[in-house]
């Protein structure tokens, strides 16, 4: 779906952890320069043998020459709301319901499997990302997930919403979903419950034990934060008497969460080899070539952005060569499908957005060049050709297609989107703009993606011909080529809706005469 890296880590990346001292140089004299595999020999760092970092193609299994572990870790991390495949264009990878089917195709194979997430679920901190969160946590509970190391777009939730998700285990077994940081504490009251310090996972006669920390230099990005309710601790003593709380229990694997940069991970792997495992939240959203890395006798491993991969981990507690194995498994639509169980998931999702009515609640925003949205049909009584033009193409019948939507679960009422699939909203903040786009019933005249979305509300333009101001008429809705290909297009064209989006080709669909 994206731009792969083919090349080693990305040069940024392997500044700040040759920065931290924790890789070697490797004969690297430029700071931009394509670095290779960091060797063995330089920092103590190295790929450790036996994991996988080729692309993985849609038919081939995954894992396909893994002895059964003796117990499988399905880690993800860094969603950003991103829930399933828009659907828009093929390919696209990822979403909830092809991850329920690798866990499911996981556990037919007999091996134990234990999910955790590293947090980074929303991109924004609106009512709909309330609601998509509430449906996120029912779907891994379905999941079986055991745990989700909070982070920044956790936090901005704010710790009422963390509560209201809070689900204690029933049983006592400390089995079910549970909020990890050993450094953040909510309400001024680490007795409260959530987030937890850490957490003992039984798997058959293995013991796993998770902690996870909140990186201190993301505590920039939650102003406010004592007065929110939210308290960030350095990590040091937290994770301290984490390891030794579950060094009590005689774990027989300790894990560490770690959401924060990838420096910051590095040198907690560095810090404390208690750990024979780091998660780690990724620099970038595709696989890394050199992924994961040791660090001593601890593997550290970054899972990647947008729920398109899992990260599993393999551990082999009887293999001192190889104790684990690591693959980035993407998830296309050939091997995974999408269970019922999820869809229901999806559809109660679209419910919840009909009943909260977000598109006329939520405020909406002047437009910055002012004026009203009139719709296509007014600009057809002086553009004839190029409404009759754009009749032909698919940005008319846009609308049309949430109506069906992905998997006949209707999109009607989901800002996320109607904002490319309507006239009047802003497709990359997602808001409404006033006298955009509401419904079918109140403005039927905005439905699809028409004129206005590249040139502007129609109101001005057409008083402006009324009074004879023809040219500066014409010069407020102009749109050159240069700016539709740099700047319109691309706000729904994006790598994540339309991973095949070529200015030149697409524009050959759609190009139209302006004044007839």
């Amino acid at each position: 779906m994206f731009v792969r890296l083919q090349a080693a880590w990305p040069a940024y990346v392997f500044s700040v952890l040759m920065a931290a001292g924790l890789v070697g140089t490797s004969g690297c004299d430029s700071p931009n320069a394509v670095l290779p595999d960091p060797p063995p020999s330089q920092g103590g760092e190295s790929t450790p043998s036996g994991t996988t970092n080729t692309e993985v193609d849609d038919v081939v299994d995954f894992c396909a020459d893994w002895p059964k572990p003796a117990v499988m870790i399905a880690a993800t991390g860094q969603m950003h709301g991103y829930l399933e495949p828009c659907g828009c264009s093929e390919p696209q990878y990822g979403g909830i319901a092809r991850r329920a089917d690798l866990l499911s195709q996981i556990a037919a194979r007999g091996w134990p499997v234990v999910p955790v997430d590293l947090g980074g679920t929303l991109r924004r901190s609106r009512e709909q990302s309330q609601l998509k969160f509430q449906t996120l946590m029912s779907a891994l509970r379905d999941m079986k997930y055991q745990a989700m190391a909070v982070g920044v777009e956790e936090l901005r939730l704010g710790p009422a919403n963390l509560l209201s998700q809070h689900l204690p285990d029933a049983d006592g077994q400390n089995q079910s979903l549970s909020f990890l940081a050993a450094n953040v504490v909510l309400f001024g009251d680490p007795e409260l419950g959530t987030p937890l310090p850490h957490k003992v996972i039984r798997v058959g006669d293995r013991t796993i034990g998770l902690t996870a920390v909140f990186g201190l230099t993301l505590k920039s990005r939650l102003p406010n934060l004592q007065s929110g309710g939210v308290e960030i601790l350095d990590t040091d003593e937290p994770l301290k008497n984490a390891i030794a709380a579950l060094q009590a229990e005689s774990v027989d694997l300790l894990v560490l969460l770690s959401h924060g940069t990838a420096a910051e991970a590095a040198k907690l792997a560095k810090q404390h080899p208690e750990f024979q495992l780091v998660l780690a939240t990724g620099p970038v959203e595709e696989p890394l070539a050199n992924n994961p890395v040791a660090i001593g006798t601890t593997t550290l491993a970054y899972v990647g952005h947008k729920g398109k991969y899992v990260g599993v981990i393999g551990w082999y507690p009887d293999s001192e060569e190889q104790p684990f194995r690591f693959e980035m498994v993407r998830l296309d639509g050939t091997r995974f499908k999408d269970p019922a169980t999820m869809l229901d998931h999806m559809r109660n999702y679209q419910d919840l957005l009909e009943t909260a009515n977000l598109v006329e609640s939520e405020p909406a925003l002047p437009h910055p060049a002012d004026g009203e949205f009139v719709g296509a049909q007014r600009c057809n009584e002086c553009h004839k050709k190029a409404y009759a033009k754009w009749r032909t193409t698919g940005h008319a019948s846009a609308f049309d297609s949430l109506r069906t939507g992905r998997r006949d679960i209707p999109r009607i009422h989901d800002p996320e989107c109607l904002a490319c699939h309507v006239t009047g909203w802003n497709p990359q903040d997602v808001y409404r703009y006033e006298t955009g786009w509401i419904s079918e019933s109140q403005t039927p005249k905005l439905a699809g993606n028409q004129c206005e979305n590249c040139h502007g509300p129609g109101s001005r333009h057409i008083a402006l011909i009324k009074s004879g101001q023809k040219m500066k008429a014409r010069n407020l809705v102009r749109v050159s080529l240069e700016q539709a290909r740099d700047k319109l297009c691309v706000t729904c064209h994006d790598l994540d809706n339309s991973p095949h989006f070529d200015f030149e080709s697409y524009w050959e669909e759609i190009a139209h005469p302006g004044l007839d």
